[in-house]
């Protein structure tokens, strides 16, 4: 048998890649049902500066939250697939144990019978497990790209009380922004101060 978890590590390593489907979309303008439309109706101008845009892959890339995170699931992962690995070596020593009786008639036919079908039971144990694994992280990998995003959320927020911006839009490689003024990009600003929060918040974590 292959190691079945193996595959997540890398998976886990490149999770950032998750951000551009989890990113806040854009509010749409308001659909006009007049034959006028009111000011308040308009989407402000990027003149005015109320329109700023943070680049997510940067930020959560670089978001000490999410180097936290990732390093917890990258440790439960090689976990797993090292408690894994030493069940199918076992399960392998078995099979060779019994190949190498088979081969030299040292059972009997119902004997050898018996060890077949229990190693048969024991392979497919392994295989639920492996996949039971893999279900696990999945779902961890999950709730760790739901607490990043909610996190940049909320921070935004508080981020916005004081500079009155009406949208702050997400920028990812597949986004539908096909160009911004680079004087709009509000990421190292946000990247700053979501980090120095959260230094404050878990000065032991970011001790390492």
């Amino acid at each position: 048998m292959k190691k079945p978890l193996l595959y997540l590590i890398s998976a886990v390593i490149g999770v950032f890649s998750f951000v551009s489907c989890n990113s806040p979309k854009a509010p749409a303008q308001e659909e006009q049902t007049g034959e006028t439309v009111s000011q308040t109706n308009v989407i402000p101008s990027v003149a005015d500066g109320s329109i700023v845009y943070v680049n997510l892959d940067s930020l959560t890339q670089n978001y000490l939250l999410t180097k936290d995170l990732t390093t917890e699931l990258e440790e439960k992962v090689k976990k797993l697939d090292a408690e894994l690995a030493n069940k199918q070596k076992k399960f392998q020593a078995d099979v060779s144990d019994f190949q190498n009786k088979a081969q030299k008639g040292l059972e009997t036919r119902a004997k050898l019978e018996e060890i077949g079908e229990s190693l048969a039971n024991e392979e497919r144990n392994l295989m639920q497990l492996a996949e039971r694994y893999r279900m696990e992280m999945a779902e961890e990998q999950a709730v760790m790209q739901r607490k990043i995003i909610q996190a940049i959320m909320d921070y935004l927020k508080e981020y916005n009380k004081d500079k009155g911006y009406k949208f702050i839009l997400g920028d990812t490689f597949d986004a539908k922004i096909l160009y911004a003024d680079p004087s709009l990009d509000i990421t190292a600003s946000v990247l700053e101060g979501i980090n120095a929060k959260y230094k404050a918040q878990n000065p032991v974590s970011t001790k390492k």
